[in-house]
């Protein structure tokens, strides 16, 4: 009787033991066959496994909480992610390693996806909460795409709803936006470099004219509608480009890729890095040149980028970074809609020219307190200019051309931007129990104090090259300062182990002066002192559930806003006039819907948004007392967009075999856009119904992709409906070509690889397969673009040679 009371005690307490910890499960593979010997770790534990002989591995027991997974293995890049382990389940998370010698697609997957190039953000990541959030993360090691030249359209064509601005096929500005919000240098998003601002000032000017190469991109994080908590009040949300780490595996590795392509197109990418002792490096240098499709597009890029890191502990990493981007480019400039039907490759404008030069500093330091919280510090500057060159003939019609009672061309006008911009932002993260579920609160603060010294209107010389040679005095000569302090709480409230809910509130005062001259139509300088603070308050809440599997249902609210720019402020062509009164924009972003993935067979998101923008500042045409057309800048009205945005992608092979080595996958995203004005007025332009500049009623974008052995074959289609270019919806003519109705176009690029020798990898591909004609944006304020259509570049092929040792 004591013996089996003993052991039905004894059988009491494993079965205690058991219903109190979880288990991590999975298996890893080199992207086709099964990995042995494998390590899995978790970070500052005893817990620590190998896979099996069919690269399977299990780890049992462990107390629930947040914990730091640890993948290794002799001649394969190292894998680090932050995971949650909970009571009474078992989580799988699965990889496929790159290789550090071999050119291997790499397939991060955040425990979401595998076989896909499309990923999620955990839960939490560092001192970052993403639960309840859309998010998408691209991993480009796993595209077959043109990323020579940033091809956007296929770069973001597994994120529904990205409509892409291409002013030419340069890929040196990414103009992305959705729903509905304007493209312009991608100025809704917050644009992230590893984790550090790149817009030039995101209360004033937030133009992001860096963009890194994607050669040189690891993966790519959006995470769309309630980033405002953690990043700044944009309607976007937060837009990060994630370097390439390096092989900690080697003291020395290199990578390269050189790049062929029609129109004297040659890309250069040679990258290096490596880890010795407690010191990471890594660096590269990108340039790139073109004539261009169109004429007067050449252009010469310049992109380089350095970082060094060292762990002086285990828990401690402190690094410094840094980037620039200097190039200059010839825009071709705008055309008439009869123009561009008889010739989109004609240009009128041969001498005018874009010259920015970015320089990124960042200093980084992250330290794991305990298992428990965690510190982030960023200190960060961006200093540059942007350079302008323009011969403006007004119309398209007009050529640029000598003028004989002068034996010369006419002065060009000089437009010249400082940028100088300092930031401080300070993260933590601390994670603790509560009714036996683990939550976290994630706090940070935040200073920047930035300025732009906008010189322009100058006079310039008569000569054809870039030449910012100055011959009489700036027409406006304006410095504008922003001073910035904010502050956000997010908490992240686990109910159950499937339910859990993240509220989250952010202050931000703003600071904004404008001082200087600026001369008007009467030829005299008058002087502008202007200044304005701002308190802004925003909050927001999300929530998820998960059901069994990976299947979860998630929602998010939060408020947005956006104050008047610089740029609102400065008159940006002859026909433009700006309203004295403007006032700053508010709003909300509304997300719901279900993701997931079912086996390695089906991924798939789809929701329902809707995103509301008060005192929206937009461009309406008006016609004056001689009844010739301006474009007035004025807060237009109330605007709304709500929709359907909606990911699928199938993995054929996968329904019989889902371990194969070959694939067959389908994907296709889409998004509808009802966006639309609720009101407003000005004149005699009633904008009640009209609507919304810049914002396709759909975007499809869809894809077949085929490998099999190591060859692969990718089509991707882009389909995207017609917009308005002005508020008021204004018909174009022959006269105003800058506003009007862009018409739906389709465009079909084909990319094929192959691997060979582990060492190498041969890339061709054909961009605008069927050589559509098409624009996807009219320009009327920017002279520099040329007021008119700005049509997309037809057909083109490349070459694209890659090695890694």
């Amino acid at each position: 009787m004591k013996k089996l009371l003993y052991s039905v005690l004894i059988l009491l307490a494993k079965n205690s033991i058991s219903q109190s910890t979880g288990n991590i499960k999975g298996s890893i593979t080199d992207g086709r066959s099964p990995l042995q010997q494998v390590t899995i770790a978790l970070d500052q534990t005893n817990f620590s496994t190998t896979t099996d002989g069919k690269g399977e591995y299990l780890i049992s027991k462990i107390p629930p909480g947040y914990y730091r997974l640890v993948i290794s293995h002799i001649g394969y890049q190292s894998i680090e992610r932050d995971i949650t382990v909970k009571k009474d389940e078992t989580v799988d998370y699965s990889y496929a390693l790159q290789a550090s010698t071999t050119e291997i697609p790499s397939v991060e997957v955040y425990g979401e996806l595998r076989t896909s190039s499309i990923a999620r953000l955990p839960e939490i990541s560092g001192t970052t909460i993403y639960s309840g959030k859309k998010n998408e993360v691209l991993l480009l090691d796993s595209m077959n795409a043109d990323l020579a030249q940033n091809r956007a359209r296929d770069v973001f064509a597994g994120v529904p709803g990205i409509s892409s601005w291409e002013l030419d096929g340069s890929g040196t500005q990414t103009s992305v936006a959705a729903r509905g919000l304007n493209p312009h240098r991608s100025w809704e998003f917050n644009v992230n470099q590893n984790g550090y601002n790149v817009n030039n000032d995101l209360y004033g000017y937030p133009e992001a004219m860096y963009n890194p190469p994607m050669e040189a991109v690891q993966e790519i994080q959006l995470i769309r509608g309630s980033a405002a908590l953690q990043y700044g009040p944009q309607f976007g949300g937060m837009l990060n480009y994630i370097i390439k780490q390096p092989d900690t595996t080697r003291v020395l590795g290199f990578e390269t890729q050189q790049t062929y392509g029609s129109f004297s197109t040659f890309n250069s990418y040679n990258a290096i890095g490596g880890a010795k002792g407690r010191f990471t490096y890594s660096g590269y240098f990108n340039y790139r040149s073109s004539d261009g499709w169109r004429h007067n597009s050449n252009y010469n890029f310049l992109n380089a980028y350095g970082s060094l890191h060292y762990k002086p502990t285990d828990k401690m990493d402190i690094g410094v970074e840094y980037s620039r981007e200097n190039y200059i480019q010839k825009f071709a400039g705008g055309l008439t809609d009869s123009m561009f039907a008889a010739n989109p490759r004609q240009s009128t404008r041969s001498r005018n020219y874009f010259n920015p030069m970015i320089n990124l500093i960042a200093l980084l330091l992250d330290y794991s307190i305990n298992s428990r919280t965690r510190l982030n510090v960023k200190a960060y500057s961006l200093l540059g200019q942007r350079n302008m060159v323009i011969a403006n003939p007004n119309l398209a019609t007009n050529a640029d051309t000598v003028i004989k009672a002068l034996g010369s061309y006419a002065p060009r006008q000089i437009n010249r931007d400082f940028y100088q911009s300092y930031t401080v932002d300070t993260r933590m993260i601390r994670k603790y129990n509560l009714f036996h579920n683990e939550g976290a609160l994630s706090g940070g603060v935040k200073y920047s104090n930035i300025s732009t010294d906008r010189r322009q209107n100058g006079t310039g010389t008569t000569a054809t090259d870039f030449d910012l040679t100055q011959t009489g005095d700036y027409g406006i000569n304006l410095l504008f300062r922003t001073v910035n302090y904010g502050v956000f709480l997010e908490n992240l409230f686990r109910i159950t182990n499937q339910l859990s809910v993240t509220p989250g509130i952010r202050y931000d005062y703003i600071r904004s002066t404008s001082n200087g001259t600026e001369h008007d139509a009467y030829n005299d300088f008058r002087p502008v002192s202007h200044s304005t603070s701002r308190n802004i308050l925003v909050s927001g809440v999300g929530a998820q559930y998960k059901f069994a599997g990976s299947i979860d249902i998630y929602g998010n609210y939060s408020q947005a806003y956006r104050p008047i720019l610089y740029s609102n402020l400065i008159i940006g062509s002859s026909t433009a006039v700006i309203d004295p009164n403007l006032k700053d924009a508010s709003g909300q972003n509304l997300d719901i819907g279900i993701r997931g993935k079912i086996k390695n067979i089906l991924n798939f998101d789809v929701s329902g948004f809707e995103l509301s923008y008060k005192n929206r500042i937009g461009n309406i045409t008006l016609t004056d007392g001689t009844g010739n057309p301006y474009t007035f800048t004025t807060n237009a009205g109330d605007a709304r967009t709500k929709g359907v945005e909606a990911y699928l992608e199938i993995h054929l092979l996968n329904l019989k075999n889902e371990h194969t080595s070959s694939d067959l996958s389908i994907f296709s995203s889409y998004a509808y856009n009802d966006a639309k004005y609720l009101n407003g007025r000005s004149g005699k332009a009633d904008l009640t119904g009209k609507t919304l500049e810049d914002a396709p009623q759909y975007i499809s974008r869809s894809g077949i992709n085929c490998t099999v052995k190591d060859i692969t074959g990718t089509f991707y289609y882009s389909a995207v409906g017609g917009s308005w270019s002005d508020a008021n919806n204004t018909a174009a003519t022959e006269k105003n070509s800058g506003v009007g109705y862009v018409s739906p176009y389709q465009v079909l690029d084909f990319a094929m690889s192959y691997k060979f020798y582990d060492n190498y990898t041969i890339r061709i591909g054909i961009d605008n397969l069927t050589d559509h004609k098409y624009f996807t944006r009219r320009t009327e304020t920017l002279v520099y673009l040329g007021k008119g259509v700005l049509p997309g570049d037809g057909r083109s092929v490349y070459f694209t040679f890659g090695a890694k040792f």
